[in-house]
């Protein structure tokens, strides 16, 4: 696998356990991490709505500057926010100054992000290119040199038997969680470093850093996917504290 990580400004998120961009072999396919409206001295800017998706969208333009792409290169997008109303009535203004045209669109509204001040958090797929002309799109999620993207479902903490380890234990299910994707990603020949885009649902954010960061360091040791983290009402039980989902480039 040919991985490059995107670094556009010195970021504060280099010592917080992702990267802000990844693209995989041989960089036809960049993901970025969720990025949000700090500036570079890791404080959200003022202002609200309005401020902070303008700061997010110019801080994923230094992401594609940095690959070499652009917003019209965008073929997803999913857009986190705390506050639809603030979203439609000043965050979608902000959003259109960047984009001509349009990729396909998810947008959520979630419980918390990792800051509570912060009101959004927006993630991008990029195709850098490469595809011959007239090839299906989906060839442009394939992995030149014979390889592939390989798509994980949401992991959670289930044993073999469908029971779920670690009813209330945070620590235990996060270890589950990834003893689980370990499992699927050996399945398909792969590793945690093979991993280049995670998404983490938890229930809560301060329980999630408190006793599952030492768990996801040990699992991907310096080689960190660009992720989100997102704080929701529920999971499909109300026994799962945290469900993960990876995309991972394999041979």
């Amino acid at each position: 696998m040919d991985r490059r990580d995107i670094l556009a400004e010195r970021p504060l998120e280099s010592g917080r356990g992702f990267m802000p961009g990844v693209s995989v072999n041989p960089s036809r396919v960049l993901f970025t991490a969720g990025l949000t409206g700090r500036n570079p001295d890791g404080n959200l800017v003022a202002g609200g709505m309005g401020p902070q998706a303008r700061r997010t969208f110019e801080r994923l333009q230094g992401v594609l500057s940095s690959a070499e792409a652009r917003f019209d290169l965008v073929i997803k997008q999913l857009v986190y926010v705390t506050d639809l109303d603030a979203y439609n009535a000043s965050g979608r203004a902000e959003r259109a100054k960047f984009f001509g045209t349009r990729p396909a669109s998810t947008g959520l509204v979630v419980r918390r992000l990792a800051d509570p001040n912060m009101l959004i958090e927006v993630e991008l797929v990029v195709d850098l290119g490469g595809s011959a002309a007239g090839k299906p799109l989906l060839d442009k999620y394939n992995v030149e040199s014979g390889g592939r993207l390989l798509y994980l479902a949401g992991q959670v903490a289930n044993n073999p038997d469908g029971s779920v380890a670690g009813v209330g234990d945070w620590q235990r299910q996060a270890e589950k969680v990834y003893e689980n994707i370990g499992h699927v990603l050996r399945a398909a020949g792969a590793t945690p470093a093979s991993v280049v885009k995670e998404t983490t649902w938890v229930l809560s954010i301060d329980s999630w850093r408190q006793h599952g960061g030492a768990v996801r360091r040990a699992v991907y040791k310096t080689d960190f996917p660009a992720s989100t983290l997102v704080e929701i009402p529920g999971l499909a039980r109300p026994e799962f504290l945290v469900e993960i989902e990876v995309i991972a480039a394999i041979a």
